[in-house]
């Protein structure tokens, strides 16, 4: 049995290195973030889980993207301004692309316990990224949020 959840954000990176100019600049995406959580034993109300327990376990975390500005932990400039550019942000040490915001947040399910089975992540309407495990991983002691964040 598999479960989604869908969950929102609003959010601002660049992509150093990125082919196309646009995606150097600092930029926004509306993301749907796609989460599947699979389980073979539904629990005593015969659910793989509660959708409004999935929502408390995950919101905090999927809440830090909402309108926070994503840096690369290697991008030199944004890192020295990040601060007077906005309160809500995340340094993360990966280039702050959709394949590796779905296994960032493939990871940090795996850290709750939780039984995922994958993560999409839209970037655009006609663009995604699905990530279902693998060799792929986040360094989570590495990612830092700003005060602003309140992670726990």
């Amino acid at each position: 049995m598999v479960i989604r959840k869908l969950f929102k954000a609003e959010t601002a990176h660049r992509v150093l290195g990125a082919y196309t100019q646009k995606c150097r600049g600092i930029h926004g995406h509306s993301y749907r973030f796609e989460i599947f959580l699979s389980g073979d034993e539904l629990d005593a109300a015969h659910m793989v889980m509660d959708f409004k327990l999935l929502k408390e376990k995950l919101s905090q975390f999927l809440d830090a993207f909402d309108h926070s500005l994503i840096v690369y932990d290697q991008d030199e400039y944004l890192l020295s301004v990040v601060e007077n550019l906005n309160e809500r942000y995340m340094i993360v040490p990966y280039n702050p692309t959709a394949e590796q915001f779905a296994v960032h947040i493939y990871d940090h399910a795996k850290s709750l316990g939780l039984d995922i089975k994958k993560v999409i992540v839209h970037e655009t309407d006609t663009g995604c990224a699905i990530y279902e495990g693998g060799k792929l991983h986040i360094d989570l002691q590495k990612v830092k949020f700003s005060p602003s964040l309140e992670i726990s």
